[in-house]
């Protein structure tokens, strides 16, 4: 099975900027000014993976919905970069069943865990309906993008 996948940034008011593979992966994995035009800002990216058919996506795989801020230069914020290394971090060790360090310290809360979900929902966002379907609309055309 081949696979192909796509980057769009999803604006506030559902519109859709398709970015290339190479800008996108310029950005997020080598950490290089490639996103100048989003730059101080943060934006809405939609992974779209989908399978291939004669060079053509056939079918959707998966979605992934994050928000990425973009420092001054166009570049990944290393900030945020950090924090979502922790959130995942935190997450995996959830996931292999690792307990957090408890701190007996009377009658303090250990709160950490319910903000680490809710910081991670704020990164994580849901993708909305109109977005959806402008990116279906994109990939396989406006009829089948109901």
């Amino acid at each position: 099975m081949n696979l192909g996948y796509r980057f769009f940034v999803v604006g506030d008011d559902n519109s859709i900027i398709q970015v290339s593979q190479r800008s996108f992966n310029d950005f997020y994995m080598r950490h290089k000014p490639s996103l100048q035009r989003f730059s101080g800002c943060t934006i809405n990216v939609a992974t779209v993976i989908y399978t291939l058919e004669n060079r053509k996506p056939k079918q959707i795989v998966r979605i992934d919905y994050m928000r990425i801020k973009v420092d001054n230069d166009g570049a990944l914020d290393q900030e945020q970069t950090l924090d979502s290394f922790r959130l995942v971090a935190n997450r995996i060790g959830k996931v292999l069943g690792e307990e957090p360090p408890v701190h007996n310290s009377g009658q303090v809360v250990n709160a950490i865990e319910k903000f680490d979900e809710r910081r991670w929902s704020q990164l994580h966002p849901q993708l909305p309906g109109p977005a959806h379907k402008r990116i279906l609309a994109i990939l396989f055309g406006t009829k089948h993008a109901v």
